[in-house]
C-alpha cells in the first residue's frame, strides 16, 4: 500500500513544473474556468462579482484508497457572500487525471439557490462521497438559505440531487443565520455540524443532524450544546473527528461580558454514542490573536477567532490547530493542542514551530506513522506563501515552503474591504503522505484572480 500511494504522490508532484510557474513548488493547479456563464443566478448583480475566482477550498482522501481524493470549492466569488456555485474535482489515480462536476446547490447549476458557500467533503470507508453547501437566495449573511448535502455513488464523478438538513431566514425564522457546516462520514453514519445564528439575541448554539443509514435518511436537526439561553454566547465553526470511540467536536466558543466584550476560547465536547448525547464543553485554550495585516493597515480575511481545524491520527490521538498570537506577540502563527483521552482532555498549547512572519490559515492532518502536518499562509516582505511543517512528537518542526510568493492584493475583496481567499483550506493524509488544496491569486488577470491548487508530499 505504502508503495502504491508513493507512485500516486509521485504523480501529482510530476504535473507541477507544468501546472505552476514556480518551479520550486510543489503545488498543481486543479482549478480552471468557470462552468458559470455571467448572470446564471439569474439576479440583480449586488455588489462585485469576480469571475473564475475559486476561493476556500476542502479535500477529503479515500481511507481506503488514497488514490482516490475529491475537492471541493466556490466559484465566482460575490464580495458581499458565495459564490455562483461550487465545483468539485474527483481522481482516483493520485492526482493524474480529474473528474469535473458541479453539484446541484445553486441556480448556475440546476439548483434552487442564487448563491453557494461554505462547502466541505468527506469520504466515508465504502467510497460513498458527502458535500455540503451553505445555499442562499441572499446577498448578506441574513436571508433565505439552507444547508445542502449532496452525495455521490460514484467517487466524486457525479452527485445525487441535494438533501435539505434545514431551511430558514424568512418568516419565523428570519433572524436566523446557519454558519459554517460541516460534514464527517465514518461509514453508515454521516453527521452534519454548525453554529444556528440567533441574530436577535446573538445566541449560537451547536446543531446537528445525523443520518445512519449513509445519508438516505436524516433525522431532525437539534440541539446538542446551547451555551444558555438569551445570553449573547455561542460557538462557530464546529470540526468533527473520532477518535477512542468519541465521536469529538471541536470550535470556537465567544462568551458576552458585561462591559459589552467577550471572552473567547477554542472549546470540544465528545459523545460515545454516535452523537446523542454530549459531554460538557472542555476548554482547550484562551483564543487570542491580531490578525493578518499588510504593509498600510489593510487586512486579509483570515478565519482568525473562528475556524479552528482538527484531525485525528492512528494511535488515537486528536490533533487542534488555529491562528493565534500567544507564542509570537505582536503578531500572528499556528498554534497546536493534543488529546490523548478521545476529547475528554487537552495539552497546553504548543507553537507549530517559530517564525517572525505573520501566518494565517493553517490546517492539520495526522498521517499513518502518527506525524503531524499542518499547512498554512506566511506573510513577510516578500508577499505571501504557502508552507507545510511536519512533526513526529509535536514539538520539533520541519518547515518547507509549497508555493509563492504571491499577491493576495490581488485577490477578491470582501464586503469589508479585506482580501479573500476563504476563511479555510483543507488539509489531509494519504496513508504516510499528506495532500492540501489551497486558493493562491494570479497576478494580472481581473477576470481570474484566484486558482486552487494541490500539494502532494
Amino acid at each position: 500500500m505504502k508503495k502504491y500511494l508513493v507512485t500516486a504522490v509521485v504523480a501529482v508532484l510530476a504535473l507541477a513544473p507544468t501546472a505552476h510557474a514556480d518551479t520550486t513548488s510543489t503545488a498543481t493547479l486543479i482549478s480552471g474556468p468557470s462552468p458559470f456563464p455571467a448572470g446564471c443566478d439569474h439576479k440583480d448583480p449586488v455588489g462585485t462579482n469576480y469571475p473564475n475566482a475559486e476561493v476556500q477550498p476542502d479535500i477529503a482522501v479515500d481511507p481506503r484508497n488514497p488514490a482516490h481524493m475529491v475537492g471541493t470549492w466556490q466559484t465566482d466569488r460575490w464580495s458581499g457572500v458565495g459564490g455562483q456555485g461550487l465545483v468539485t474535482k474527483a481522481t482516483f489515480d493520485g492526482g493524474r487525471t480529474w473528474t469535473q462536476a458541479t453539484p446541484a446547490v445553486s441556480t448556475c447549476s440546476g439548483g434552487g439557490f442564487a448563491r453557494a458557500t461554505d462547502t466541505q467533503v468527506s469520504i466515508a470507508p465504502n467510497g460513498m462521497v458527502y458535500l455540503i453547501s451553505l445555499s442562499m437566495n441572499t446577498t448578506t449573511p441574513q436571508g433565505d438559505h439552507a444547508l445542502l448535502v449532496v452525495k455521490s455513488g460514484d467517487g466524486g464523478r457525479t452527485w445525487g440531487a441535494p438533501t435539505t438538513i434545514t431551511r430558514e431566514g424568512t418568516g419565523d425564522t428570519s433572524n436566523i443565520w446557519n454558519d459554517l457546516p460541516t460534514v464527517y462520514a465514518t461509514g453508515k453514519d454521516v453527521y452534519v455540524a454548525w453554529d444556528r445564528i440567533n441574530l436577535t439575541d446573538g445566541t449560537a448554539p451547536i446543531y446537528l443532524a445525523h443520518s445512519g443509514d449513509g445519508g438516505t435518511t436524516w433525522g431532525a436537526p437539534r440541539k446538542v450544546v446551547g451555551f444558555g439561553d438569551g445570553n449573547g454566547n455561542g460557538a462557530s465553526s464546529i470540526r468533527l473527528a473520532t477518535a477512542q470511540g468519541n465521536l469529538v467536536a471541536f470550535f470556537s466558543y465567544y462568551q458576552l461580558k458585561p462591559d459589552g466584550t467577550y471572552d473567547q476560547s477554542w472549546q470540544a465536547i465528545r459523545s460515545a454514542d454516535r452523537g446523542e448525547t454530549w459531554s460538557a464543553p472542555t476548554v482547550v485554550a484562551p483564543i487570542k490573536s491580531v490578525g493578518t495585516t499588510l504593509p498600510g493597515g489593510k487586512g486579509v480575511r483570515d478565519g482568525r477567532d473562528i475556524v479552528g481545524q482538527l484531525a485525528a491520527g492512528p494511535h488515537g490521538e486528536l490533533r487542534a490547530v488555529w491562528q493565534g498570537s500567544q507564542f509570537a506577540g505582536d503578531h500572528d502563527g499556528s498554534v497546536l493542542a493534543t488529546s490523548t483521552d478521545g476529547g475528554a482532555t487537552w495539552s497546553a498549547p504548543v507553537p507549530v514551530g517559530s517564525s517572525p512572519a505573520q501566518q494565517f490559515m493553517p490546517a492539520v492532518a495526522v498521517n499513518s506513522d502518527g506525524v503531524v502536518g499542518v499547512t498554512y499562509y506566511q506573510l513577510d516582505s516578500t508577499g505571501t506563501s504557502y508552507w507545510q511543517t511536519t512533526s513526529g512528537d509535536g514539538i520539533t518542526w520541519h518547515a518547507t515552503k509549497l508555493a509563492g510568493p504571491f499577491d493576495i492584493t490581488t485577490a477578491p475583496v470582501v464586503s469589508d474591504g479585506r482580501y479573500y481567499v476563504g476563511d479555510y483550506h483543507g488539509m489531509a493524509a494519504a496513508g504516510t503522505c499528506f495532500v492540501s488544496v489551497f486558493a493562491k491569486t494570479n497576478s494580472g488577470q481581473p477576470d481570474n484572480r484566484t486558482d486552487v491548487f494541490l500539494t502532494a508530499s
